[in-house]
């Protein structure tokens, strides 16, 4: 499976490069240690690179990599998009597995910009700048949030200014250049899009879509961007966010029914639609209204020490974190129950609330909590 994976990967690498190569023209190293083709496919895995689509960049510079298996600048790309945490990451061991002896020059300049510490890194940046001043990849090696840096290499680097322009586009919309423009922002994203034929931008557009309230707008870019790979998709999270806040109301009405469906399967012991709305690895941890100890409330149902008469939800609202991955419902019941053993109808009015989140297997409820209303009755004690 992994290796069909990855033969996946440089396929997509391959057939992304060729078909990006014209976009932008882009060539970040001018003189690489990689024969023609592969330079060509290398340069495309660093476009993307900087535009920040690791994934698609990792699997280029594989493809760089089969036609030239000594191109160093595809090794330094896959050492770059690899991980720098110092714990687990395997960047350093990448870079140290890569002869510096065989890189062109420009390559070696950016092996030492990466193999640098953090106190020597801005020193080797201005080396390598000093050499190669007329190179897009060092000039681009400036702070990634100095916005008008960015701007400054859309015109120094046009050709190179997909990512810039990108980023400029965060620059109008914060409010960078001075007063924010959502259109200004969204022009400087489509500038970059007609520049480079990549997901991020339209991952971009959205987050500006969205950060406007156009929630419907900002779910049609980010499938854009989810469209270009699906599977292991980094936009797959957003995509979820987006189509949750522009469906919020459906959203919302499927929960409370969802609500009414389990206190119906609790109320009749119907364990199989009970089942529906709880996960088997999240338990439901309840709090009853005769204020004992929280639980683990399952389909045993075996903390059911009443008949119910009645029992009605009622003022149910509905609150979502940002994320739109946890929802808490708030709501008052009433109703009748008698305690097994008894005769006696006891009227049951309390206020509680539930926590649902949003699972692969859809929403399940993870916790309940009840108290009784100011001079009323909830649930007996389970014992005496």
């Amino acid at each position: 499976m992994r290796k069909s994976i990855l033969l996946l990967a440089v396929f997509i690498g391959m057939s992304t490069a060729f078909a990006q190569g014209t976009a932008s023209g882009a060539k970040w190293i001018k003189k690489t240690s990689c024969n023609k083709k592969a330079a060509l496919v290398a340069n495309q895995a660093m476009e993307s690179m900087m535009n920040l689509e690791f994934l698609i960049a990792y699997g280029q510079a594989q493809a760089a990599l089969l036609l030239d298996p000594d191109c160093g600048c595809a090794k330094i790309t896959i050492a770059r998009v690899s991980s720098g945490n110092k714990e687990w990451g395997s960047r350093k061991s990448k870079l140290s597995a890569i002869d510096r002896t065989s890189l062109s020059e420009e390559e070696k300049g950016w092996y030492d910009v990466l193999t640098a510490s953090d106190e020597t890194y801005e020193k080797e940046v201005d080396k390598a700048k000093a050499k190669f001043p007329k190179s897009p990849l060092f000039n681009y090696l400036f702070k990634p949030m100095d916005f008008k840096a960015h701007k400054k290499f859309t015109e120094n680097f046009p050709n190179n200014a997909a990512s810039a322009y990108n980023m400029v586009s965060y620059g109008y919309a914060r409010g960078e250049y001075g007063e924010a423009s959502y259109e200004k922002a969204m022009e400087a994203a489509n500038t970059s899009a007609a520049m480079h034929n990549g997901p991020n931008v339209y991952d971009s557009k959205a987050e500006h879509a969205y950060n406007q309230g156009n929630y419907k707008e900002a779910l049609q870019y980010q499938r854009k961007a989810f469209d270009f790979a699906s599977f292991a998709s980094p936009y797959r999270v957003n995509l979820k966010k987006y189509y949750s806040l522009a469906n919020k109301e459906k959203i919302a009405e499927r929960l409370i029914k969802n609500h009414k469906e389990l206190h119906d399967a609790v109320r009749n012991a119907d364990a199989e639609k009970f089942s529906k709305y709880v996960d088997v690895n999240t338990p439901l941890v309840a709090g009853g209204s005769n204020l004992e100890p929280f639980n683990i409330f399952d389909s045993s149902f075996k903390s059911a020490v009443v008949t119910w008469k009645s029992f009605e939800s009622y003022d149910l609202e509905v609150h979502f974190s940002p994320d739109m991955n946890t929802a808490v419902i708030t709501f008052y019941a009433k109703g009748a129950y008698v305690v097994k053993g008894t005769d006696t109808e006891v009227a049951y009015n309390t206020r509680a609330s539930s926590v649902w989140v949003d699972t692969d297997n859809g929403w399940k409820i993870m916790h309940q909590n009840y108290a009784p209303q100011k001079n009323a009755q909830g649930m007996p004690p389970t014992s005496k």
